[in-house]
């Protein structure tokens, strides 16, 4: 897996419970996606050259551990799987210190054309890139999470709950 360093988490990241503001999870997870945009061709130099990116379409964000200011996280990151004209993006946010989860972001990207703004299929010689790290992750397991979505409360309301004085 790729891997995003961070600093250590600063007060302005984090809100009223004193833990990491859910928002800046997906700021910094977003930087990991960078870190595996830059091995897969899509570098500032190779934007420039082919006029072309990649822009998310979806993210899911799931949250396991609190992340508390002056703590440090690493991402590891991974290219799912891949198309000529998608990404499909996997990241763990974890402690350094003991490896613990604390989140985990998977997106999908696609590939943009940046002249047109129009998806198209990726230039040559980065789909030539993408798929040598898709070859290389591919030797990767398949990390639990992966393609899970909201599965509760069910669609509608919710039961009444019942107090202890009417139980």
């Amino acid at each position: 897996m790729l891997l995003t360093h961070y600093e250590p988490i600063p007060s302005s990241f984090c809100d009223y419970n004193g833990h990491l503001n859910e928002g800046y999870y997906l700021v910094m997870l977003t930087t990991a996606t960078d870190t595996i945009l830059d091995h897969a061709g899509l570098d500032a130099t190779s934007r420039d050259k082919h006029q072309f990116s990649a822009f998310t379409v979806q993210n899911t964000l799931r949250y396991f551990r609190e992340v508390k200011q002056g703590q440090q996280v690493v991402a590891h990151s991974r290219l799912l799987s891949s198309d000529n004209k998608r990404l499909r993006l996997w990241h763990e946010m974890r402690d350094p210190n003991d490896n613990t989860l604390m989140a985990t972001m998977e997106s999908v990207m696609l590939a943009v054309n940046m002249e047109s703004r129009r998806c198209e299929a990726w230039p040559s010689e980065i789909a030539e890139q993408v798929y040598a790290l898709q070859e290389a992750h591919n030797t990767l397991s398949w990390p639990d999470g992966a393609g899970v979505s909201i599965t509760a409360p069910a669609e509608g309301c919710m039961p009444k709950l019942t107090t202890l004085a009417s139980a």
